[in-house]
């Protein structure tokens, strides 16, 4: 059994007994007011009763000593508190508390065999470098990385050899251009040297009678069969026909005749001298001469060896 003094009473005998001295001090302590009491006790049961919750180091450590039921607190005013009736010195203890408890204290409701724990420890992190898959997508990285050289590398070597191979080409090209024009030169030599043979010769035969179809100077010469005799001479087997000799060697322009060129006309030909002159057997009556070419527009015939 608890017994609970009544110290409403006392409080007002006392506040109606003591003279007001305003220069008096009362001793350190709470002020005692009407709820003091009711305060305390329940304070006192709710934390044998109730819930105590203790927050240390960020833990939650909850005890909770009988079933307790979720109930709001009742909502006293001064009016019902002041109308009370005084509370029996001898209230049985458990009624008081539990009474109390349910009126001023929310509870939460847990079974009896509840457990309670909380875990402890160092954490240990692994770093994503360090697993399985870290591992595996930096050996995929590694791998890209190396696949990518490689064929960067391989495609560097091919662009070099592609390289030294169309330098080499060209070098090749512009040897056999160079060994071309050598022998384009020593063949134009040759054939100036040829044609001014060809041209020397004929000037020999100058005053030879025109006779057609004659070939020597013993019987006399046409236009075709002095420079088929002059080549002759000279180891070139050119036909007797002044048709047929348009296909005996290659056209060059007029810019380009040299001396020994055959000077092509329809139905006839003759031997150019050079400086716009010919060596010719021209017609009937009149013998070889060296004149003053006059065909116009002629074809020019270089003779090859």
């Amino acid at each position: 059994m608890t017994v609970l003094t009544d110290r409403t009473q006392d409080w007002s005998d006392d506040q109606a007994n003591r003279p007001s001295y305003r220069g008096r001090h009362r001793a350190e302590g709470p002020a005692l007011t009407p709820f003091t009491a009711l305060t305390q006790t329940a304070a006192e049961n709710a934390a044998r009763t109730g819930a105590i919750a203790v927050v240390t180091s960020g833990m939650l450590a909850s005890v909770f000593a009988q079933t307790a039921h979720t109930a709001p607190a009742e909502t006293q005013n001064h009016t019902t508190l002041a109308n009370a009736t005084p509370v029996s010195n001898t209230i049985d203890n458990t009624t008081t508390r539990a009474g109390l408890a349910e009126k001023l204290v929310t509870k939460v409701k847990v079974t009896q065999n509840a457990d309670f724990w909380a875990e402890r420890g160092r954490v240990s992190v692994t770093p994503y470098a360090e697993t399985e898959a870290g591992i595996a997508e930096a050996e995929a990285k590694a791998e890209a990385e190396a696949r990518a050289k490689a064929e960067a590398e391989a495609q560097a070597e091919a662009e070099a050899a592609a390289a030294a191979e169309a330098a080499a080409a060209a070098e090749a090209a512009a040897e056999a251009e160079a060994a071309a024009e050598a022998e384009a030169a020593v063949a134009v030599e040759a054939s100036t040297d040829l044609g001014q043979q060809a041209v020397n010769l004929a000037l020999e035969y100058v005053g030879v009678p025109y006779t057609w179809g004659g070939s020597s100077p013993s019987e006399g010469f046409d236009c075709s069969g002095l420079i088929s005799y002059v080549y002759a001479q000279l180891g070139i087997d050119l036909p007797h026909s002044s048709s047929e000799m348009l296909n005996s060697g290659y056209q060059v322009s007029a810019a380009n005749a040299q001396p020994g060129d055959i000077v092509w006309t329809s139905g006839h030909v003759s031997l150019y001298a050079g400086n716009g002159m010919v060596v010719e057997a021209q017609q009937e009556g009149v013998p070889v001469q060296y004149t003053e070419m006059w065909q116009d527009n002629p074809v020019y015939i270089r003779v090859t060896g």
